[in-house]
């Protein structure tokens, strides 16, 4: 796991993460299912750039910050960078490997990961 904080907000709605290099979606999407955010991603212009796409469940791991998160109020992540976080479920790209049509996504509220049906409402944040 690598060191957590070093964000860097770039004034137009991103954030740089200076341990992996990924430029982050500042602001949180709205719920939708895996298939319709991963369009949205790809659909995304924001901050100059349009080679935004869904982050994989490692990448969506390294912004998740175990310190903060609380039981259901409290989001694990720096809401200095990334404010109005829900601290509910946001998908990944990655599908499950035992379950097919599952996905999974990580819980914002303790960090922790799960999968469900690709079809369920979870919130998405977008990489580049």
């Amino acid at each position: 796991m690598h060191d957590i904080g070093n964000f860097t907000d770039n004034g137009n709605g991103t954030v740089t993460d200076s341990n992996t290099a990924l430029v982050w979606q500042q602001a949180a999407g709205s719920a939708m299912t895996q298939p319709n955010a991963i369009s949205y991603c790809s659909g995304l212009n924001l901050g100059g750039y349009t080679d935004w796409r869904l982050p994989s469940l490692v990448e969506l791991l390294s912004i998740v910050d175990p310190r903060k998160g609380d039981s259901n109020t409290t989001p694990a992540i720096d809401t200095t960078y990334f404010p109005g976080t829900h601290p509910f479920p946001y998908w990944s790209t990655t599908l499950s490997a035992s379950t097919s049509g599952d996905g999974w996504y990580i819980i914002f509220n303790n960090g922790s990961n799960t999968q469900n049906s690709t079809a369920s409402q979870q919130y998405v944040r977008c990489v580049r």
